[in-house]
């Protein structure tokens, strides 16, 4: 055993020499290799994983400055809540956002769902839900529309067909006061609508 650790140590002792030898044909040339400073400095030019929440879009593209990546699976929030339903009664809908604003979005209703024969779009209005906080958090959409004239005289209203029909031979002043008190818009009840809200930019 002692005469190979001896035989051992000879042999390295030999690659030390080569290593550091004076420059011969036999020494190991290490200059293709780096240094520890240079490793450690490419080490830190290699970004981490990003610590923070993604951010939303914004209006105006930015560069950046934090030199870190995301993870695979992030997800950025959204900057729209989308919503579909239905007017109740009395032209009345509530709407819960599924996206919570700072500032008072941008909104759009439109009507869906089956239109039956004579059928009129209606006109929505909203009126927003803030939080204690202050945040948009909903609102109330409201839907009114045309109504229409009725296809024979009825008892029950002041504009039928053959009373306008008449009021025109008769004159202004008939017309006038065959549509008193009738109201030629009423609330959208059962109207189908689909909203959505966009962070106003």
């Amino acid at each position: 055993m002692q005469r190979i650790a001896l035989i051992l140590t000879g042999a390295l002792l030999a690659i030390g020499a080569q290593a550091a030898g004076p420059g011969g044909e036999n020494a190991i040339d290490l200059s293709a290799y780096a240094t520890k400073d240079a490793v450690t400095a490419l080490q830190s030019r290699i970004p981490s994983f990003a610590t923070v929440m993604p951010k939303a879009e914004a209006g105006a593209s930015n560069l950046g400055t934090v030199p870190q990546i995301p993870y695979a699976d992030h997800q950025h929030p959204r900057l729209t809540a989308t919503a579909k339903g239905t007017l109740d009664g009395t032209g009345n809908a509530t709407v819960v956002f599924t996206q919570v604003f700072d500032a008072e979005p941008a909104v759009t209703v439109i009507s869906v769902g089956a239109k039956s024969a004579g059928w009129a779009v209606p006109d929505f209005d909203v009126t927003f839900v803030t939080s204690a906080q202050g945040k948009f958090t909903g609102c109330t959409v409201y839907g009114r529309r045309a109504r229409r004239l009725p296809p024979q005289p009825l008892a029950a209203s002041p504009l039928a067909l053959t009373t306008l029909l008449t009021g025109v031979i008769t004159g202004v002043n008939a017309i006038a006061a065959s549509i008193t008190g009738y109201d030629a818009t009423e609330d959208a009840a059962g109207a189908g609508f689909s909203l959505i809200a966009v962070k106003a930019s």
